[in-house]
């Protein structure tokens, strides 16, 4: 995998563990309480979840890491202090049974110098930690306990010691004390001692420091992390010789030495950083992947080493990629790796061989015999030598390599080293780099020693003998070259970079899927709580029925008023037909010029026509004043056909306006609804109630907004939204026109074409002018409010058809059949208004949360 693909996959992980842990945080502020419609097992699965959500996010947030663990006097310690370049860096215990798990943060320095540590952060336990140390403690207690023939009652009685809500610290020491006089049991006496330290301990500061972190410098650590052999006659000892409650600290500020001796076990892991030079260890090919960590462990897999050491070591192992096993070269086929391996395959469930790196320490020491070292000599003057035959004239050298070879799945995995050594040309480097502390150097010079230096020359000529191809020609060669550290520290390098962020991906992704298990059950148990709490008659509901009761009423009422109209009235109460009238009218008398042509040439009721000379001496100017019927059809059309554009957004804006009163008359009960409402409900309501209840819920909607919801309809449906169709104004017209068989239209009595065999008697042209304007007005008048009746009676029918759809589902809501729904909608109220837990909301949240998926 890719190191940048990895990151973004765990940068992706990490924020789906922390949204969760966001959100129960939430939970956590208000608890589900304890009744009979919530499932009991909830508060054990939001526990499990928030537990899961912090594995994802620590996994997914944590450098590259790798473990060391080693057989007892493999020399770990020294191989850590020979990897970062300086022996003696770490703080460790002197007692092989008692040790601390410490996380080395590697760092690269610029420029060759020696390596810089710095203080160290010592973790002590939390509270949960030591309840989950006990369990396993006392888990083992019962194991040895049944290997020791100890009574079945006295072995029942531990299952009530575990602890849960709180350590029985009491029971714990009087349990120890009766079992300690009834056995002579290496292994249980030994875990009672340890046991019985435990939980004094704890009592003694549990209170003060479980779940602190403190920085101390270096002086500090290697005083206080650096315990007293036990006493070694532990059959011969009483309980009460046991060790004693420690006294308090000084001050629970900052820890001294002692402090941190007397409070040894409470330790959960200790953190330091180291920057090395390049030339020490090269890290630049490690970037983006994080962080690169060494975990150094205490020693396991002996009968008396400490089963708390185990706990602790088995807690950080579960976020190891690559595990380093160092055996001891001292003492070859021992059985205690290939235990710790066991041991940690039935923890994780799984074969580790392709993660472990195997390290032979003490190569150096490797118990050869005068009959191994004649083998050698022999060997190295044979010519074609082969691995084969090496390993099967060196017996010693084949049981260390298939020993190490049980442990991994490839043999380049194996590294034989001399830590020292290693640390004895690190030292040639430089004067200025110091690889140790003044106190530690005289241990330098044991690889120059004659007997070492002549040992791995027979080592060299024997790899040179052997095939370059060859895995032990290749591990004999890095061993001579400086002691097998610089193939190790490049093995761990190249592993980290190949494997490590692989693995880490790998790892991550399971604790996501564990996450999802949970947030799965906790989608059932949502599953087993109804719909709606059970409570006293919501008030909401009543509330909701009076609501829609009132919304029956209002509409009725609207749609009698409306059927009273034979006309739509304005907001100001007048029928658009006496608007259009009115408008009509000014525009006829005030807007058309041929009336006020004629009134002028009218002289004591005469209209005289006349023709006028020009001032310019132009031609004769002659009258433009209407003589004949045609003359007022123009101004006819233009009238009629502005007049029904007019009459038409009239009747639209009454429309509005209806709207707007109706809209007002519900104002009040569509606050009530609203508060009710939520985004999602249409959806459920149709997945839950079906499709006859989502249209009554919409009509319910259309009832409160009938501005918004459904005006536009109404107008489109009255055939208000387009433009207008023209009035045929032709057959409007009220006056004889010219046409093919008319030669000539009206010509009126002023008009010098007006021919009559019989001298006219005289008549009033004014009253003439005025009958004519009235019949004009009338005539257009008329058709216009005929054509405002039929708009208003288009709108009548759409309001009619809306607003008995509306009444009916209205009335359909009431019907005790619909109850169930109107309890929803109005239990979203107390949803709202935070009546309904916010930890039920949260907790829906909690179960829909999606994890990323893959890069």
């Amino acid at each position: 995998m890719k190191n940048d693909i990895g990151i973004e996959q765990l940068r992706r992980y990490q924020e789906y563990g922390e949204s969760i842990l966001q959100s129960l945080e939430l939970v956590s502020q208000n608890p589900p309480p304890q009744e009979s419609w919530i499932p009991a097992s909830i508060n054990e699965n939001i526990h499990y979840l928030r537990q899961s959500a912090r594995r994802v996010v620590e996994l997914a947030s944590s450098p590259v890491k790798i473990g060391i663990m080693g057989e007892f006097s493999s020399g770990k310690t020294l191989l850590l202090g020979s990897l970062i370049g300086y022996a003696d860096a770490l703080p460790v215990s002197e007692t092989p049974t008692t040790g601390n798990v410490t996380a080395i943060h590697l760092r690269q320095q610029p420029n060759l110098q020696t390596t810089q540590i710095s203080k160290f952060t010592v973790e002590y336990l939390s509270h949960e930690g030591v309840k989950e140390c006990l369990r396993f403690m006392l888990k083992e207690a019962e194991v040895r306990a049944k290997a020791a023939d100890i009574p079945s009652t006295e072995i029942a009685s531990l299952q009530n010691l575990h602890p849960t809500t709180a350590v029985d610290i009491n029971g714990i020491l009087k349990w120890c004390e009766q079992v300690w006089n009834q056995t002579q049991s290496l292994e249980l006496r030994s875990l009672l001692r340890e046991l019985v330290g435990f939980v004094r301990t704890y009592s003694a500061y549990g209170k003060e420091i479980c779940g602190k972190s403190y920085q101390i410098d270096h002086t500090t650590a290697k005083k206080g992390l650096r315990l007293a052999e036990p006493p070694m006659n532990i059959l011969e000892l009483s309980f009460a010789q046991l060790p004693p409650p420690p006294i308090p600290w000084e001050s629970f500020t900052q820890p001294t030495a002692i402090d941190l001796q007397k409070s040894f076990s409470l330790i959960r892991r200790i953190d330091v950083t180291v920057e090395v030079a390049k030339q020490v260890w090269d890290l630049s090919g490690l970037q983006g992947t994080n962080e690169f960590v060494l975990l150094d462990f205490p020693g396991l897999g002996s009968a008396d080493s400490g089963v708390r050491d185990a706990f602790l070591s088995l807690r950080e192992l579960a976020d190891v990629q690559t595990i380093l096993l160092l055996l001891n070269g001292r003492y070859p086929g021992g059985a205690i790796a290939s235990k710790i391996r066991t041991m940690l395959e039935r923890d994780k469930g799984q074969d580790l061989r392709d993660r472990i790196i195997v390290g032979v320490g003490r190569f150096n020491q490797l118990p050869l015999t005068l009959s191994d070292e004649r083998a050698i000599d022999e060997l190295v003057d044979e010519p074609l030598l082969s691995e084969e035959t090496v390993l099967e004239r060196l017996g010693i050298l084949q049981l260390t390599i298939a020993s190490a070879s049980n442990l991994t799945t490839e043999k380049k995995n194996i590294v034989l080293l001399s830590q020292l050594y290693g640390l004895t040309k690190l030292a040639e480097l430089s004067s200025l780099v110091q690889v140790s502390s003044p106190e530690f150097l005289p241990e330098l010079d044991l690889p120059n020693k004659f007997q070492e230096i002549e040992q791995r020359e027979k080592w060299e000529q024997l790899s040179k003998m052997l095939p370059t191809s060859s895995t032990l020609h290749k591990q004999l060669s890095d061993y001579v070259e400086d002691g097998g550290m610089s193939r190790l520290r490049s093995l761990l390098r190249d592993h980290v970079a190949q494997h490590g962020m692989k693995q880490l991906v790998e790892d991550t992704k399971k604790a996501v899927e564990a996450l999802r298990k949970q947030q799965n059950y906790l989608k059932t148990l949502l599953e087993e709580i109804p719909s709606y709490i059970p409570v006293q008659e919501n008030p909401a509901f009543l509330n909701l029925r009076e609501t829609i009761e009132n919304l029956v009423t209002i509409y009725r009422q609207f749609q009698a008023d409306l059927e009273r109209q034979p006309i739509l009235n304005n907001r100001n109460g007048i029928a658009v037909s006496d608007v259009v009238k009115d408008e009509l009218t000014s525009k006829i008398f005030f807007d058309w010029s041929e009336w006020t042509l004629l009134f002028d040439r009218t002289k004591n009721g005469t209209i005289a026509l006349s023709k006028s000379e020009s001032f310019f001496d132009d031609e004769e100017i002659e009258d433009s004043i209407p003589t004949k019927s045609d003359d007022f059809y123009p101004a006819f059309v233009q009238t009629v056909q502005e007049m029904q554009v007019f009459a038409h957004e009239r009747t639209k804006e009454a429309v509005t306006d209806l709207f707007s009163k109706l809209s007002l008359e519900v104002a009040s009960d569509r606050t009530t609804v609203n508060a009710m409402i939520l985004p999602e409900m249409e959806q459920y309501i149709q997945e839950n109630f079906g499709k006859n209840q989502l249209r009554l819920f919409r009509n319910l909607l259309r009832a409160i907004e009938p501005a918004n919801k459904w005006q536009k309809l109404i107008i489109e449906h009255s055939g208000l939204a387009g433009s207008t169709v023209s009035i045929n104004a032709d057959a409007l017209f009220p006056l004889a026109r010219k046409d093919d068989r008319h030669p000539n239209g009206q010509i009126f009595d002023w008009s010098p074409e007006k021919k009559s065999p019989v001298p006219p008697r005289p008549f009033n042209h004014q009253i003439a002018v005025l009958r004519l304007r009235d019949e004009i007005t009338a005539t257009a008048s008329l058709h216009l409010v005929q054509y405002v009746s039929q708009l208003t009676k288009q709108v009548k029918l759409s309001f009619s058809r809306a607003l008995k759809e509306i009444v009916d589902s209205l009335q359909e809501l009431l019907k005790s059949k619909h109850e169930p729904l109107l309890r929803y909608i109005a239990a979203a109220e107390e949803r709202n208004s935070g009546s309904t837990p916010t930890w039920l909301k949260t907790l829906s949240q909690v179960a829909t949360i999606s994890d990323p998926g893959e890069v």
